[in-house]
């Protein structure tokens, strides 16, 4: 009767892993459709093209596979059930001497194996396909900015990076075409600096990705902001824009413009002076499950929020885990009545609730006490397992006998 059972277990379980496979294939189809259109216009409006962009598509595919294989156990697996026994598989194979139990092997091993790719994609995958993301998007954006600075352009290329603001003026109507650069840079409150540089080139990048700018002859001025006075005019006497509210008693008492010039100025530039590129240990989302459980205790605050993030992740991987067996539950109570028909949708709503819970708790004790993680998670996982298996032992009898031919 071994090989028997054993046969029958293989067809029943590759019946459920193909009907789970291709649920989790539509939710991910329906997940990416939705986030296709933000990928497109991220990507295209930095430069990017399709190719770039089915890239990010690919990498952000991760991102819900935990939650759709939660669901995908539930719903395959209870189609898978519910259609062995009306095509009275199970029935034949009761016949046979085979127990109620083949079924509940064949929901633990689905679950167990369901639980390894969970972990192992939200966990390990996910977060390095979070940060290659973030580093393709990175690049888009510094290859775009030295494009549009170092290719040839017409008129006034305006930029704000990080609090300052460049304007390069091109001049094509002379050879060689003349280029100046403006920079605006905030100081203290009251006071900013302009800084002009003419014929001013950027070469690069060298092997490491940096550049050099040079900036030729470089022109500094300070600005000070004056206070608005009653009864005051303007002055177009060549002192500057920040003397418009300045009236004439006080001309005598406002030095010129502070001056500084530079001739032949060369600076090195790199990405990280111009774009933040943050490290993958700075982001906590981008930790596996191994790093923060092991590291996270002594990184500071990026630690404990890696922790927190591998406590969710770890729950929901034990909802995978209990999935198959809600599907069996929920196909023993299964039938021609009202709950008959609810019992899918009342199996992913504990699911749901279930995890809702589980991840809230693990969150906080991950956060906390990691050393307890395994321990209340097993604990959760045995507790679930137990209630669903009194409930289909209760209704052994039911699992075996097709809804068309009950009284």
């Amino acid at each position: 009767m071994r090989p028997l059972a054993s046969l029958a277990a293989r067809s029943l379980f590759a019946r459920v892993l193909g009907r789970v496979v291709l649920v989790v294939a539509i939710i991910e189809v329906v997940f990416l459709a939705e986030k296709l259109t933000g990928i497109l216009e991220e990507v295209l409006g930095n430069g990017g093209n399709l190719l770039y962009a089915l890239a990010v598509l690919g990498l952000t595919s991760p991102e819900i596979f935990d939650f759709a294989l939660a669901l995908a156990c539930v719903i395959g697996g209870y189609f898978s059930f519910v259609a062995a026994r009306e095509e009275r598989e199970l029935v034949a194979l009761s016949a046979a001497g085979v127990s109620w139990g083949l079924p509940v092997r064949v929901a633990l091993s689905l679950g167990a194996l369901a639980f390894l790719a969970s972990l192992a994609v939200s966990g390990v995958i996910d977060p390095l396909a979070r940060n290659a993301t973030r580093t393709v998007i990175f690049q888009l954006k510094s290859e775009l900015l030295f494009s549009r600075i170092t290719g040839p352009s017409e008129g006034t290329l305006v930029e704000t990076i990080r609090g300052r603001t460049f304007a390069a003026l091109s001049d094509t109507s002379v050879t060689p075409p003349h280029e100046s650069l403006f920079v605006h840079q905030p100081g203290e409150a009251g006071r900013w600096r302009v800084t002009q540089a003419a014929d001013w080139k950027l070469a690069g990048p060298d092997e490491e990705g940096n550049y050099s700018l040079g900036l030729g002859r470089v022109i500094a001025y300070d600005f000070v902001r004056v206070e608005t006075r009653e009864g005051a005019g303007m002055l177009r006497q060549g002192r500057g824009p920040n003397l418009f509210a300045v009236g004439r008693p006080d001309v005598a008492n406002i030095p010129a413009l502070p001056q500084v010039k530079v001739e032949n100025v060369s600076l090195p530039v790199s990405l990280d002076n111009i774009l933040n590129h943050a490290l993958r240990s700075d982001v906590a989302e981008e930790w596996t499950v191994f790093e923060a459980l092991s590291e996270g205790q002594a990184a500071g605050e990026t630690g404990r929020e890696a922790l927190k993030i591998a406590g969710e992740r770890l729950s929901r991987a034990i909802a995978v885990f209990v999935a198959p067996l809600l599907a069996l539950l929920a196909c023993v109570f299964a039938g021609r009545g009202v709950f008959g028909f609810l019992s899918l949708p009342v199996a992913c709503g504990a699911l749901l609730a279930f995890d809702i819970v589980l991840r809230g708790a693990l969150g906080r004790l991950a956060a906390d006490q990691p050393q307890a993680l395994a321990m209340v998670g097993l604990a959760a996982a045995l507790l679930v397992l137990l209630v669903a298996l009194a409930g289909i032992r209760a209704r052994a009898a039911v699992l075996l006998r097709p809804v068309n031919e009950r009284a």
